[in-house]
């Protein structure tokens, strides 16, 4: 190693660490350690320099040392130096015994500058409280008047040290570090700012057999609010407060007085990406050559690269070696790197601290919404930027959205015509070779900005549409792309077009798809699976490529699944479990690989339920819990594979209640139930799930005749949900949950006695999904839930003997199922909930009078359920079937129907399905009723 590259590394270490680390380097070459050494006590000098007193002062006392005592404490060994301090490991003798760590202020370095810093980070760490913040236990002074002060001694190794010793994934790794950011946001609620986060000061250590981050050193701490000493901290002229590798923009441009806690956003930044792509986004070997000058350019001027682009450019011997203490492998980085990890990184490392997140827990929060794989709130701002440019450059031409896109279409279309016109002309004419390169490369550069452009339309810009109901304004821009898209042949394009074209086609599809425009969003997905299958044929070893062909048959699938085509459903879905086989045979047992195969099982199973194949959907969920068990075994820790496996079970409580298994059902539920409430109940989603959980559970209680239990479940599901909806009352997950739950809470009340809470209940549940019905674009998931509503407002009135209300109610009712079933969207237990609406409709009819429509609701019950009925045992078709056979007298077949009910022990909450069905005694040998 050359000299200046072991002077690098040895300043980046403690310096009780450097002579070790100069016995390995220099490797008994006595010159070279000594040119070292001089060039080290240079520096030193040097840092030292603007701290240092012109007043001459008298000469020093010896530094303390081992075995010394001060207060109540014993020095034991020197932990290290910071860059006014020396920190001990020392013994408390009282009040309690312990260890500690101690810090004393320097030799040398008691100016009045160099205290107030001390001071200062003294009373920074006494004002917090935080589990993953270092505390302070006590302060004072030495006999020679050097302060000191007692903090927690974190028996750990830096964050980036101890995720690649224990080989974190990048989910741990992630998961940890949202821990820092919300121990910073303390810190920022406290008034303090760090300044000076980095590895060496975030420290890790097992507690309880789990990673634990310790945030240390405060020392260059600034307070937001006020002064934390009553002595003035003055930054010296041209010196660095901070690490360069880690420093933010304003603290390299010395401006002190204007720094707030987006610095440490920034600075959390570096240590994120450190933490992904195993290397800072600046080198810091080239920072310490560099001058003071040319740090803070950089810094303030050079954008450093993606952290994907980062691993992408590493070395092979260094790829691999970063892929393995994470766990995956080195084909896998940039992939997994890329887009949402890409976007928060560099949304952190924005020069223009505006740019940044807010706070250390908006960071935090997007971090997690990236674990949980929900859409994140960072963006890749260049395209944000550069259409803002783009439109205060062309402020007429972009009165209308779509009017910018289809401009910039044309304008890519005829420089297409223009690049085949100089090919050809490249033909006639040898000297014309130099104009056909430029216009060919203009025309692609031109090419690629409008199908960039495309992307950022049908992607961010869709999702803000979607939100609003707004998404025809993309009806032409869709159109336009369609037919441009149309013109070109897939086998004649370079890979980059193929990814954008695949990209803009699938946000096409899922356009028409939000717009039940099913025909259309299949013509897209094809397009693009056109596409996607033109790359896996190019590059049949190449796993990325793979993996998009199969996500383009899912989308096949699925809008086949929205068309009611259930034989292209299943043949698109049979062919996405076997790529995903595929994907593993190529990549090896990846965990991308592995989970692809486990969700292609997963819908196969789901398809299976829903047709009624309870013994296909069995093998395929079992499947399913076979290779999440085996994921979970080489990440055992991982909270995804434990939710993926709590899921798993409840489809299996699904599946037992559809094969009238109800005591095997809630005990799926109840074991899902654990496994979900044993996670971090801060987590929203685990919350959700847990509340989920005991629905069913609840459910299964209610039908098996323990009215209480399932009361009792019901509510401590409320309570949870009612949590998350106060939390975020526009997140629509959170609100169908809970609003279906109070749906069946109020049908609990109202067939048990409690009317008037149950019609409060109702009348509150149908207002508020009324309301949601109205104004979302995406009202679907809710309608079922208000049919149900007013099928239970219709069963009140009539109970009330408000028979014409009734009859408004039920016919309100099926008013709102009737599409779900036209749209051939709905599975077995949707039949089940519209047949009794039609059962309930015919008892409405009979009371007013008109007996022919109450056996034409009747007959029309039966008639949607006859087929699925044959052979079920599930309930929700049996009940419905039954009582409208026996309405219609037709005694013989309900028999059958009954019998299945009894036998697996099924009894009605409704009194009048009760009372119809107990008419007729079960058959010879069926089990009776318990």
């Amino acid at each position: 190693m050359r000299d200046d590259d072991i002077f690098a590394d040895a300043i980046a270490l403690p310096a009780a660490e450097r002579a070790a680390f100069l016995d390995r380097a220099c490797a008994g070459d006595a010159a070279l350690r000594a040119r070292v050494e001089a060039l080290l006590a240079g520096y030193d000098a040097a840092e030292r320099f603007l701290e240092e007193s012109p007043v001459v002062r008298p000469a020093a006392t010896p530094e303390e040392a081992p075995g010394d005592v001060i207060g109540n404490y014993t020095l034991l060994r020197k932990l290290g130096d910071g860059g006014c301090g020396v920190v001990y490991l020392a013994e408390q003798s009282s009040p309690v015994r312990r260890k500690v760590a101690l810090k004393i202020i320097k030799l040398g370095m008691d100016t009045l500058q160099v205290i107030a810093r001390f001071e200062a980070e003294r009373q920074a760490l006494a004002m917090m409280d935080h589990a993953d913040i270092a505390r302070v236990f006590d302060a004072g002074a030495t006999a020679t008047g050097r302060p000191f002060f007692v903090m927690e001694f974190v028996d750990g190794v830096p964050i980036t040290t101890f995720c690649d010793q224990h080989n974190l994934t990048m989910a741990e790794r992630l998961e940890l570090f949202a821990r820092v950011c919300l121990a910073m946001q303390h810190a920022h609620q406290k008034g303090i700012i760090h300044r000076d986060v980095k590895p060496s000061n975030v420290l890790v250590t097992m507690r309880d057999g789990v990673p634990a981050p310790k945030v240390i050193d405060f020392g260059i701490a600034k307070a937001t609010e006020g002064r934390l000493t009553d002595m003035t901290l003055v930054t010296g002229l041209d010196q660095f407060i901070g690490t360069p590798a880690y420093m933010s923009p304003e603290q390299a441009e010395r401006r002190d007085l204007d720094i707030d806690t987006r610095s440490d956003v920034y600075s959390l930044g570096v240590l994120l990406y450190e933490l992904l792509a195993g290397r800072p986004p600046y080198d810091p070997k080239s920072l310490v050559r560099a001058g003071i000058e040319e740090i803070r350019r950089i810094i303030r001027e050079v954008d450093p690269p993606r952290p994907s682009t980062a691993v992408a450019t590493l070395t092979d011997a260094d790829r691999t070696t970063v892929a393995n203490a994470r766990r995956a492998g080195p084909a896998q980085l940039t992939s997994v790197l890329a887009g949402d990890l890409d976007w928060i990184v560099m949304r952190c490392l924005e020069k223009d601290r505006g740019r940044r997140y807010g706070t250390a827990s908006d960071l935090a929060e997007d971090v997690r919404r990236h674990l949980r794989r929900e859409p994140v709130q960072a963006r890749p701002p260049e395209r944000w930027y550069r259409l803002q440019r783009f439109v205060a450059r062309n402020r007429l031409a972009c009165a209308s959205a779509a009017a910018v896109a289809l401009a910039v279409l044309i304008g890519a279309a005829v420089s297409a015509w223009q690049a085949v016109r100089a090919t050809r002309a490249e033909r006639v004419a040898t000297a014309q070779r130099d104009v056909a390169t430029v216009a060919q490369a203009d025309a692609l550069r031109r090419q690629e900005q409008a199908e960039n452009l495309l992307t950022f339309m049908l992607g961010d810009f869709r999702a803000e549409l979607k939100k609003i109901g707004r998404l025809q304004l993309l009806d032409e821009v869709g159109e336009q792309a369609m037919a441009y898209f149309a013109a070109a042949d897939p086998r004649d394009l370079t890979d980059s077009a193929l990814t954008r074209q695949a990209t803009a086609l699938t946000q096409i599809g899922q356009t028409r798809l939000d717009q039940a425009r099913y025909a259309e969003a299949e013509a897209a997905f094809r397009a693009a699976y056109e596409r996607a299958a033109a790359l896996a044929a190019r590059y049949p070893d190449n796993g990325d490529m793979l993996f998009e062909r199969a996500q383009a048959e899912f989308w096949l699938g699925f809008v086949a699944r929205r068309r009611g085509e259930s034989a292209a459903e299943r043949e698109w879905m049979v062919r996405y479990r076997d790529s995903a086989v595929e994907l593993v045979n190529v990549e090896g047992q990846t965990r991308r690989a592995q989970e692809e195969v486990v969700m292609g099982h997963h819908n196969l199973a789901v398809l299976d339920l829903e047709r009624g194949n309870v013994a296909g959907a069995r093998q395929g969920f079992e499947a399913e819990l076979k290779r999440n068990a085996a994921l979970q075994e080489q990440w055992p820790d991982d909270a995804e594979l434990k939710y993926a496996q709590a899921a798993v079970l409840s489809w299996l409580g699904f599946l037992e209640e559809r094969a009238g298994n109800l005591d095997e059902a809630l005990a799926r539920f109840t074991e899902s139930e654990r496994l979900y409430a044993g996670m971090d109940l801060e987590v929203p989603r685990w919350r959700l799930k847990v509340a989920q959980a005991r629905v069913f559970m609840g459910d299964m209680n209610l039908y098996r005749g323990r009215r209480e239990v399932a009361g009792e479940e019901y509510d401590r599901a409320a309570k949870l949900l009612a949590e998350l909806v106060k939390a975020d009352p526009d997140n629509q997950v959170w609100l169908v949950s809970e609003l279906s739950l109070q749906v069946q809470r109020a049908a609990w009340a109202l067939t048990g006695g409690d009317v008037e809470r149950g019609r409060e209940m109702l009348d509150d549940a149908r207002e508020r999904l009324t309301a949601l019905v109205a104004t979302e674009a995406t009202a679907r998931k809710f309608v079922r839930h208000l049919a149900a509503a007013w099928r239970w407002e219709a069963w009140r009135r009539l109970r009330a003997g408000e028979r014409s209300e009734a009859a408004e109610a039920v016919a309100e009712a099926m008013r709102w199922e009737e599409p779900l079933i036209n749209e051939a969207r709905a599975d077995l237990a949707m039949l089940g909930e519209f047949a009794q609406s039609r059962v309930l409709a015919g008892r409405i009819a009979t009371t007013l009078g008109n007996p022919d429509a109450a056996r034409a609701h009747w007959k029309a019950a039966v008639e949607m359920v006859r087929t699925a009925v044959a052979d079920s045992r599930d309930w929700r078709l049996l009940d419905p079937v039954a009582q409208a056979l026996l309405l219609l007298g037709e005694d013989a077949e309900a028999r059958m129907f009954i019998g299945r009910l009894r036998e697996i022990g099924y009894e009605p909450i409704d009194p009048l399905a009760a009372s119809t069905l107990d008419v007729v005694d079960a058959p010879q040998g069926m089990t009776p009723n318990p």
